[in-house]
């Protein structure tokens, strides 16, 4: 399913964080990229529920863009579980899902999404592209 290219920019993810625990790369229409355990070595095929939260995340994200003008674009959202912590990175040409430990700080959630951004943009245009 996710080319090598796409399997490296994963690891460049993972790599910011100990602390990220699942990571899903969605295209801007809500396809699936690539999933993928912190604990595997190998992306996962995302049962049909995940494919489904992933293209609702696709359509999330352009409701929020149309409201881009009015109010600023949207950053990150950070969300808080019972059980675990959600990420949504929106970067110009992909939406990066993660799920992240309960006990992470909203600092170092804040500290992680900012190292993913700034991950090196040819590896990230390298594994979008593919």
């Amino acid at each position: 399913m996710a080319s090598e290219e796409t399997e490296q920019l994963a690891a460049e993810i993972f790599n910011t964080d100990p602390q990220i625990v699942h990571l899903g790369l969605i295209d801007l229409e809500g396809n699936v990229l690539l999933d993928q355990s912190a604990a595997a070595k190998e992306p996962n095929e995302p049962d049909p529920d995940r494919v489904q939260f992933y293209n609702q995340l696709g359509v999330r994200r352009s409701t929020r863009e149309h409201f881009d003008e009015a109010y600023g674009k949207t950053d990150y959202i950070h969300i808080i579980r019972e059980r675990m912590q959600q990420m949504i990175l929106y970067l110009p040409k992909i939406t990066i899902y993660i799920t992240l430990e309960k006990s992470m700080t909203p600092e170092e959630v804040k500290v992680t999404a900012q190292k993913i951004k700034f991950i090196d943009n040819d590896v990230m245009k390298t594994g979008i592209q593919s």
